[in-house]
């Protein structure tokens, strides 16, 4: 998952809010309280020559309490039941059954003895691993066995989330507000780590929700029935809800290539198997009433996105019953010690198997020295399964409903659909959670995680903000000032208010932004807003152009010299509705009126007899948008609904705008029409890629101020907004095309070189190419000297059939937040002013 600073204060920023959360225990820590658990660690080796010994199996005698060694033999293991054995078994050694003490800490070092062994179970090639004919027919039987296989499935699913603080430096147990936490905190009610020390919960919560999916193409449609949620800074749990239900945590181990918080893994069952992963057969073994091969995974390499762990393979055909596979830190993951998963699957009546329940473990470590870790633990059960039962294509919504009454259940609802009782520790959890965020410390650390990660700050039913505008300087504002505000959904479930006033002490003059939003209904989502402002903006850097995705570098051009500035008021209202699942349509009606701070003039109704010279332009507008997102995933935040980017497909919007003459003053009559294609794409190993396609044309002789004016990058910070090398207002068109291109290695290269492996930095590389022209009719629009007869401001155009191109390459994950790319510029360099080389910052957290 990567956090971009530049898009972090957008509004609806929940999902980062609760990965800051995570980053809390550096905060808020621990210290040990001892109690009556038994808590084992220790280490298996080869009693021939002491070597470590991988995945060998260690539980408590007679019960199903365990887990396997690491590839250094490693283990640990804890309960808080009275056992006294540990059993000891791997195959091709004897087994053991040791005595521990009961209730104590322990390390201990155990010597496993060779046994010989005969599996007759599979027939193989001569002198080849007897595993990988397993594998074939695993892979050879994938499809009678994939999911993706039925037409349509669905069933009822129960999730269970929790955030852990664990593990915290005895540093920083000494802080103050630690030992307030401990002191309100009753130890004897928390769930204990492996060396018997107590964890604390920060974020808890149980969903149960309906999971529908058809295939050919694949939709989506998840119905949360209810849900509980407690957690260090979370309010109704709305949003959350959505969140931490089943479509997050579908794992399908028969694609060849899975995502894990936003990076790719190989399937140790891809048809690509041999490249990535080598075998070994363990035992054959009974699970849930099949005979399984019991098989260990490990990657080739190290460092490649493959999985280590154990699967267990159906002996009759060849399907993937079981799974307890892990990654550790070898994999080029930040801040990530290791990520386990448990999964187990049964055949449906129509043959494909279904999973019926996935544990999810997320160690959160290497967060700084003497910082606290976090777990995550997820686990997601199945029940009252229907297959191919394919319901009308407007039913898959891709998208996650809340019921209304989702935080309304009766006494026992829980205790009824918990598909495994809690122990009385684990049902404390709420009670524990609830004392901790009701610190006064906590709180205050709480509103400043806040304030960073959403760039707001909330009082009642008003959030101020955001930061990153409250203040700027420039040539021509001198100090400038600004207070913003926005209604959140405790002020109206449907109207939502934002506005901002500031003030430029140089300038002298006070700029505000006035919207209200009212959502007519959510299903489908239509939503009518009215807006009016008057700011100071400059040419080539329009707000409206850069806010979406590019706060940082907006906020940073309020700093810089205002080379072309001019005056917008704008006032609009607007209509949005999604008629169909994927598709959305837009219309708005605006009044634009630019005011000009510079020497700007224009000649109105040329070649007329009443021509006259102009500087200011009225320009009112309509303008329909229509965009197709097919597999588009929302989650709707309060009144505000967030888009998570498409599965697969391609985003594609097509913009239409008239422009008026003599309406409402109007000064031209123009069309302009805009196409855009845009996609992220997921390369497995190769890594991950984005692109952007833009064309566009302008019907009409307008001056330079309503045609396309490129967007140039003279700052620090890197944007996918900009080209990079390009100066503000460097070139202009009434027709362009543009391709831009930003790929993602990932560890494909670095990791194969020692040093750069052992930083974790990682290649990127871009492409930017820009295609425009300016016709002679809007060259002569513009007058070249002004009415005392002094020049006016020059304006530059692309020669038709020569493009811009800019290439670029860098390295990100620098001390795992710094990206830093360099861009050299191919074409338009023989020009006095042109910036033929660049580098370029930016700021962004990567898993």
């Amino acid at each position: 998952m990567s956090i971009n600073i530049e898009s972090i204060i957008q509004p609806g920023s929940t999902y980062r809010l609760l990965i800051g959360l995570a980053l809390m225990a550096n905060f808020i820590c621990h210290n040990g309280f001892g109690q009556s658990v038994t808590a084992i660690e220790g280490q298996v080796l080869d009693a021939t020559d002491d070597s470590p010994v991988q995945f060998v199996n260690v539980y408590f005698k007679g019960t199903v309490d365990g887990t396997i060694t690491d590839e250094n033999g490693h283990f640990s293991i804890t309960t808080d039941n009275a056992h006294d054995s540990l059993a000891i078994s791997y195959v091709g050694y004897f087994p053991q059954v040791i005595a521990v003490q009961k209730g104590q800490k322990q390390n201990i070092t155990i010597r496993l003895k060779n046994e010989l062994v005969n599996l007759n179970e599979v027939v193989v090639l001569s002198g080849e691993n007897p595993a990988w004919e397993i594998i074939r027919q695993v892979v050879k039987n994938k499809k009678l066995h994939d999911k993706r296989s039925l037409k349509a499935y669905e069933y009822q699913a129960y999730n269970r989330i929790e955030f852990d603080i664990d593990n915290i430096s005895t540093k920083m147990s000494k802080r103050k507000i630690v030992r307030k936490i401990w002191a309100e905190m009753d130890s004897a009610a928390l769930e204990k780590n492996a060396q018997g020390n107590a964890i604390l919960p920060i974020f808890l919560s149980e969903t149960v929700s309906k999971y529908y999916v058809k295939n050919e193409p694949f939709a989506r449609r998840e119905e949360v029935q209810k849900s509980k949620v407690s957690g260090v800074a979370v309010e109704d749990g709305s949003m959350i809800s959505q969140l931490v239900g089943t479509a997050y945590q579908d794992y399908n181990f028969y694609q060849n290539w899975l995502r894990f918080l936003e990076k790719e893994f190989i399937s140790p069952i891809a048809d690509s198997w041999k490249t990535f992963y080598d075998y070994e057969i363990m035992d054959t073994t009974m699970v849930d009433g099949n005979e399984c091969y019991q098989l260990s995974v490990f990657p080739n390499r190290k460092q490649d996105p493959a999985f280590n762990g154990i699967i267990w393979i159906t002996t009759d055909n060849y399907a993937l019953k079981k799974l307890d596979l892990y990654i550790d830190k070898s994999t080029n993951l930040n801040f990530i010690e290791r990520i386990d998963l448990e999964q187990e699957l049964d055949a449906t009546a129509d043959g494909p198997w279904l999973p019926t329940s996935t544990s999810l473990t997320i160690d959160v470590s290497n967060l700084g020295k003497n910082a606290a870790s976090v777990l995550v633990k997820a686990h997601n059960t199945s029940s009252e399964w229907k297959v191919n039962d394919l319901k009308d294509k407007k039913f898959y919504a891709n998208e996650v409903f809340i019921a209304e009454d989702f935080n309304t259940y009766a006494p026992d609802y829980w205790e009824d659909n918990r598909p495994k009782t809690l122990t009385e520790q684990q049902l404390q959890t709420y009670q524990n959670i609830n004392t901790l965020v009701e610190i006064p410390q906590v709180k205050s650390y709480v509103e400043f995680i806040k304030l960073a990660t959403t760039g707001y700050w909330r009082r009642g039913k008003v959030d101020f903000g955001p930061y990153l505008y409250a203040y700027a300087h420039n040539n021509y504002e001198g100090h400038a000032f600004r207070l913003g505000l926005k209604t959140n959904e405790y002020f109206d479930r449907k109207i939502t208010l934002r506005g901002y006033l500031g003030y430029g002490t140089t300038d002298k003059q006070w700029k505000y932004g006035l919207t209200a939003n009212y959502i007519v209904k959510r299903k489908p989502w239509t939503e009518i807003s009215i807006h009016s402002s008057k700011d100071l903006e400059q040419v080539g850097l329009r707000s409206d152009d850069l806010r979406e995705d590019n706060y940082l570098f907006y906020a940073a051009t309020r700093w810089q010299t205002f080379l072309r500035p001019y005056y917008l008021s704008e006032n609009s209202i607007s209509i949005k509705s999604e008629p169909a699942k994927g598709l959305t349509h837009q219309l708005t009606l605006k009044h634009e009126y630019y005011d000009p701070q510079y020497s700007f003039y224009y000649y109105k109704n040329p070649g007329s007899s009443d021509v006259e010279l102009k500087s200011d332009i009225s320009s009112p507008t309509i303008k329909f948008s229509t965009r197709w997102a097919r597999d588009e995933m929302f989650l709707q935040n309060g009144n505000e609904r967030i888009s998570l980017g498409t599965k697969r497909s391609p985003i594609i919007q097509f913009d239409y705008t008239y422009g008026f003459k003599n309406f409402l003053d109007g000064d031209f009559e123009f069309h302009k029409l805009q196409l855009e294609l845009k996609q992220k794409l997921r390369l497995g190993g190769l890594g991950e890629a984005r692109y952007q396609l833009t064309g566009g044309y302008v019907i009409g002789q307008v001056p330079y101020l309503l045609l396309e004016n490129h967007i140039g990058n003279e700052s620090a910070f890197y944007t996918s907004g900009a080209f990079n090398t390009m100066n503000y207002f460097e070139f202009v068109s009434d027709e362009y095309a543009s391709l831009k291109y930003d790929h993602h290695f990932q560890g494909l290269i670095m990791n194969k070189i020692p040093l750069i492996r052992s930083l974790k930095w990682r290649l990127i590389a871009s492409a930017n190419v820009l295609y425009g022209s300016l016709r002679q009719e809007n060259m002569d629009i513009i007058s070249p000297v002004d009415p005392e007869g002094e020049p006016t401001a020059p304006f530059n155009h692309l020669d038709k059939g020569m493009p811009y191109v800019e290439l670029g390459y860098g390295m990100e994950n620098i001390f795992k937040v710094l990206r830093i790319d360099v861009f050299h510029r191919l074409t338009y360099r023989g020009k006095p002013d042109a910036n033929k080389f660049a580098v370029k910052m930016s700021f962004q957290v990567n898993l």
